[in-house]
């Protein structure tokens, strides 16, 4: 092993190279992307068509089915998923997760686009959105007013959402709940009547004077013209003094058959926020509207946060006084929590192991080890970021797993240096010797622990990449304290440690008290079993028999709960339910929230899901007979927190008429329920029957 050899024997180029890599370490710590969870996008698109008045079996055999098998045709699908409610289809298409989600996306575009003329002329939208992490709001943001009209709302959250725009790192600000403004004309037809003006002449009279028609070229000498009628109504008044008919030789405008005034769309989605913090005369949240900010993808959700803050607050000083502006989801503040943890584990861990070093070895000793851990893993980070991962729970994670790991091989390094030392070596020589003598098996050991993690590197899929972050962290720690443990900690012992005589004596103080408590013991009970050999296999055995049938009792999952101070609360109506009658339900769940101490608040969705605020939670879409209740808690703990959720569960059962779900967050791909079953058939009354 000529390493530590060479480390030694070179100290300012081992100087220079550990002090370049350590800079490089804390400069890519500081710029490395800084998200809450990995950031993995499955290729996949989504159509959603909405047809009012259109029933489940007309959206069915008119919408779902072309669009299906146009997606048909596209290569590459793993799964074809529809649903399809009253008036709505969403079709979701997945594709195999090596594929381009853009070249696929394009696809579905372009598949959509062709069949676009055989589909319904009544379908009111269409629209096709690629699945993407940066769709996920890392702020959302409640503007609540109960009685500002809505198009008062919408000026404020238009002037928020430029504001924030400007931000580079600022991919979206979307609106959510808010209706959209439309021109309502009430017609009076005793004086339609009079006039002999029917429906038909004021459809055909909208139509043919809000369009634009080209009308061809005119050429001027050198210049050429293009011509077109200007059809597009700019406002109200055009639309009063249009001529819909013609009655005994007079003219009959708009304005003669009809009042015309600016109204909203049928709602469809009502969203309420509630707190403790804000006074209401009944029970339930204030009326607002959601205002989700995503971030551009690979960068640093703190200082996105950092500067998102003093806009958001200088904008809620100017709020108007019947407006106020709540954070409902702030993501960095949970990835600030989550590195400050890991922080203080970090330190932790370091001080534990230094004192438990100082108390074994000694000061300068302690010292060694101490100094590797910090090095290895500033270090590590640099080559963290050069793999391309960034700074999340994953990865994290994978820090404080490796936290225990690395100090092995300067532990075990320093010791036999200090072994050499009380032989009577010189510091040098001890550093070189027992380096060498231990090098092979430090290297071994090392690379048996780094293999057992390629599997989980290995995994396929999405889930595979989701926590491929983890044990790569693990691995180019570890590989990075192997080689500061081979060169870096020989070069210190070899200056540092003290040169001690060969003289024996037997240890005092706090090393002679440690001696006797852990040595003595131990020494005996090897000893015993050495000498029964037969008696330490039979009790080997049975503790090893004890311990898998224990296992049965721990708990299994694949990925573990988020743990997170905050829930959703999911209640489904059956069918053909009304808005009015999913708001009572939630109306209903915010009641019961309201009588609990521990949920600071609450943001509720009548009609639609929350918005997106977690990476494999997407929201339901449009559904009058859903609602979805975001809540915050004041704090996690591990040990409460179960019982919220029984006692909510245990509260909602007894309620009549709703499906009510309460819901964790949890980590890995997105799904439903733990066990999925589906039912296909072309009988929907038989499914129904099967089902229940």
């Amino acid at each position: 092993m000529r390493l530590p050899r060479l480390a030694i024997d070179n100290r300012s180029f081992t100087w220079m190279v550990f002090i370049f890599l350590t800079v490089v370490g804390v400069r890519s710590f500081i710029n490395m992307p800084r998200t809450e969870n990995p950031e993995v996008t499955v290729p996949g698109s989504s159509i959603i068509v909405l047809m009012p008045g259109a029933g489940p079996m007309d959206m069915e055999s008119l919408v779902a089915l072309p669009l299906e098998e146009a997606m048909n045709e596209l290569d590459d699908i793993k799964q074809i998923i529809t649903d399809i409610r009253d008036g709505i289809a969403v079709i979701s298409v997945e594709f195999e997760f090596n594929s381009d989600a853009d070249e696929k996306y394009g696809e579905v575009v372009q598949q959509v686009n062709s069949i676009r003329n055989e589909l319904p002329d009544e379908i009111l939208r269409l629209e096709t959105w690629q699945w993407s992490i940066s769709d996920m709001s890392m702020l959302l943001l409640a503007l609540i007013s109960e009685d500002a009209p809505y198009n008062e709302m919408e000026q404020v959250s238009d002037e928020l959402s430029k504001r924030i725009e400007k931000i580079r790192s600022v991919r979206k600000v979307n609106t959510y709940a808010l209706p959209e403004q439309e021109i309502h004309i009430h017609l009076d037809f005793e004086k339609m009547a009079m006039v002999n003006t029917t429906l038909d002449h004021i459809t055909r009279a909208i139509q043919s004077n809000n369009m634009n028609i080209p009308g061809g070229d005119i050429s001027l000498g050198v210049n050429n013209l293009s011509v077109k009628s200007s059809g597009s109504f700019k406002n109200l008044d055009e639309i009063r003094n249009m001529v819909v008919n013609s009655y005994m030789g007079r003219l009959i405008y708009m304005r003669d058959i009809s009042s015309i005034g600016y109204g909203y769309e049928t709602q469809q989605y009502k969203a309420r926020f509630g707190a403790k913090s804000i006074q209401r005369d009944s029970p339930g949240g204030g009326r607002c509207i959601f205002l989700g900010i995503s971030q551009k993808e690979g960068l640093n959700v703190l200082e996105t946060g950092d500067k998102l803050n003093p806009v958001i607050e200088a904008f809620r000083e100017e709020l108007p006084a019947n407006m106020r502006l709540e954070l409902v989801y702030n993501q960095p503040q949970t990835v600030r929590e989550r590195i400050n943890g890991f922080m203080s584990n970090l330190l932790q861990g370091i001080v534990l192991v230094g004192l438990l070093i100082f108390l074994s070895l000694g000061f300068r000793s302690s010292m060694m080890v101490v100094i590797a851990i910090p090095l290895s893993l500033t270090i590590g980070l640099g080559f963290v970021d050069f793999a391309g991962f960034g700074l999340q729970q994953i990865s994290i994670g994978g820090l404080v797993v490796v936290l225990g790991l690395l100090v092995d091989n300067s532990i075990v390094m320093v010791e036999n240096i200090n072994r050499y030392i009380q032989m009577g070596h010189s510091r040098k020589e001890a550093s070189i010797l027992a380096a060498s003598e231990i090098g092979w098996p430090v290297v071994t050991a090392t690379l048996t622990t780094v293999l057992a993690f390629v599997p989980i590197a290995a995994m396929p899929d999405e889930t595979g990449e989701f926590i491929k972050s983890l044990p790569i962290t693990i691995a180019l720690t570890l590989t990075v304290s192997l080689f500061v443990a081979l060169s870096f900690t020989p070069m210190l012992t070899s200056k540092l440690l003290k040169e001690k005589k060969l003289v024996a004596q037997a240890p005092r103080g706090i090393s002679g008290i440690l001696g006797w408590i852990i040595k003595h013991p131990f020494r005996r009970a090897l000893k015993g079993a050495l000498r029964r050999p037969g008696l330490s296999m039979l009790l080997v055995s049975l503790f090893l028999v004890l311990s898998l049938a224990m296992f049965r009792y721990v708990g299994i999952s694949f990925f573990p709960k988020a743990e997170q101070a905050n829930l959703m609360i999911q209640a489904s109506l059956p069918e053909g339910s009304s808005l009015e009658r999913t708001d009572q339900v939630a109306s209903y769940l915010e009641s019961v929230l309201d009588t609990m101490p521990e949920v600071e608040y609450y943001a509720t969705n009548v009609g639609h899901g929350n918005p997106r605020i977690y990476y494999n939670v997407f929201p339901k879409r449009f559904d009058k007979s859903f609602t979805e209740v975001y809540v915050q808690l004041y704090k996690y703990d591990s040990e409460s927190f179960p019982g919220i959720i029984e006692k909510l569960r245990s509260e909602f059962d007894k309620y009549p008429g709703a499906r009510i779900r309460v819901k964790e967050f949890e980590q890995g791909p997105p799904f439903d329920a733990p066990v999925q079953i589906y039912l296909t058939g072309d009988d929907l009354d038989v499914l129904r029957e099967i089902s229940a």
